[in-house]
């Protein structure tokens, strides 16, 4: 950035209401929403600098954890405007529809951005798999993203969750007129692509850029290489061998590697070796995975990097194991036998007390300590310096987008008197009522499709949810 952006003194909402609380013209009251700004630095920060150990260049050094094909290009081509652009992006809940939610909500950097519950809370329900970690998302096992590998293009991949109405439930329309509205994508828009047009493409590509740069090579598996593992303890050289000898043919650092070889094809890999990717798990009936795009595929999932795999607890799709000795005694004593079954032994690799220790230690020299707490991929807005109500407890609104009736629930255990006020787009108050209890219904006939903004104010407390009528 050419300068450092400050930071709005404004009140988020400014709201006129009569003292006597009675009910308003709607043409004389106008809500102004004063949204946060970013705090950059005066210089983006650095984001193509990253370099690949020189480990990862080598399929067949005996590391353990092979170093097998990765995508150097997808480095080689970050922009530190671009990837600063992308940072705003990824934090901005202005790509919502409802202005609520932003990728971090998700996807938390002191976690590898992952999230730590086994699903995440949608618009109306929980997602229907895990959140997935983004570290070193740009250039390892680009068969497929997503856990059901629909995806070979991160572009492709991005736009999934943006454009979900249960996720981001991005209008892409709809964002680009309130991204040209703020005070601050002007400027990042044209340090990066050249003029301030806000467009899709340039949206999805500075958010390529800013999760490609997310890589994870500080760790103490990536030191020790050098050394030849010199100064790995008793367990985690042992669990280093175990991983070898039984875990490596499908957890390769990079494209993975087939029998010792790189393996690069045009088409996903499952389509050539689909045993890859079978996490040896029972079938889950309301999730095929691969299978529920191509049937000839059914139960197969990605397998993810376990670069810091220590610190994205929920494991496997369905976010079903809390912690990685539980990982590690699915596959020892519990595999279930499937159509798949090739590289893991029948039941399970049955490991011993020793050994799944031994394992543990080593999955956790994976770990990069560093990433978590980098302020390159930190949330700018979250330092912003300003006047915060404090919120209403327990806030619910469903159905959202409303059917016949929307029904705004939240905790109210004294009987307070609350005071509610409904405002159109454009910051007109459309509605302006008071109630003493816990729920209040808002009727879908009593308004015209589009987006609505409700405000409630319960004593010192203060809450603004977003209803979208269709």
């Amino acid at each position: 950035m050419k300068k450092a952006f400050t930071v709005s003194l404004s009140l988020v909402c400014l709201i006129f209401i009569l003292s006597n609380f009675t009910v308003p013209d709607v043409h004389r009251f106008v809500m102004m929403v004063v949204g946060e700004e970013p705090i950059l630095p005066i210089d983006p920060y650095t984001y193509d600098d990253a370099e690949f150990p020189e480990h990862l260049f080598n399929a067949n050094n005996d590391i353990g954890y092979e170093g097998g094909g990765r995508d150097t290009f997808a480095l080689s081509q970050l922009d530190n405007d671009k990837a600063t652009l992308g940072r705003v992006l990824f934090y901005d809940k202005k790509l919502s529809a409802m202005e609520d939610i932003s990728c971090g909500s998700c996807h938390h950097q002191e976690l590898s951005f992952a999230e730590n519950k086994s699903f995440s809370e949608g618009v109306n329900s929980d997602t229907k798999r895990n959140s997935m970690h983004l570290n070193d998302l740009g250039w390892t096992n680009r068969s497929g993203f997503t856990w059901d590998m629909r995806e070979s293009d991160l572009h492709e991949m991005i736009i999934l969750p943006l454009t979900d109405v249960n996720e981001i439930g991005a209008n892409i329309d709809d964002v680009r007129i309130k991204l040209e509205q703020t005070t601050y994508y002007s400027e990042l828009f044209s340090n990066a692509y050249g003029d301030a047009d806000v467009t899709e493409e340039r949206i999805v590509d500075a958010l390529v850029q800013f999760i490609t740069s997310m890589t994870t090579f500080n760790s103490r598996f990536d030191e020790q290489v050098v050394s030849e593992f010199d100064d790995f303890t008793a367990d985690e050289l042992l669990g280093l061998e175990l991983f070898s000898n039984n875990c490596n043919t499908c957890h390769s650092q990079g494209t993975h590697t087939i029998f010792g070889e790189e393996f690069f094809v045009d088409e996903s890999l499952f389509f050539f070796f689909p045993f890859i990717f079978n996490n040896g798990l029972p079938v889950d009936p309301e999730d095929a995975g691969v299978g529920e795009w191509d049937e000839s595929f059914s139960d197969l999932f990605k397998v993810p990097t376990l670069r810091n795999i220590e610190l994205t607890a929920p494991y496997m799709h369905d976010g079903r194991f809390n912690t990685l000795e539980e990982v590690i005694d699915h596959y020892s004593d519990d595999v279930v036998d499937n159509e798949w079954t090739e590289f893991i032994p029948s039941g399970g690799f049955n490991f011993d007390d020793t050994e799944k220790q031994a394992l543990l230690a080593f999955l956790h020299t994976l770990t990069d300590n560093t990433f978590g707490t980098n302020p390159r991929w930190s949330d700018p807005f979250s330092s912003t310096v300003g006047i915060e109500d404090l919120p209403i407890t327990e806030l619910k609104l469903a159905p959202n987008p409303t059917s016949d009736i929307a029904t705004i629930s939240f905790a109210n255990h004294d009987n307070h008197l609350v005071s509610i006020n409904i405002f159109n787009s454009s910051g007109m108050l459309m509605r302006h009522d008071q109630f003493v209890g816990g729920e209040y219904q808002i009727a879908k006939g009593d308004f015209v499709a589009g987006l609505y903004t409700i405000q409630l104010i319960m004593g010192d407390r203060k809450s603004v949810q977003r209803l979208i009528v269709n």
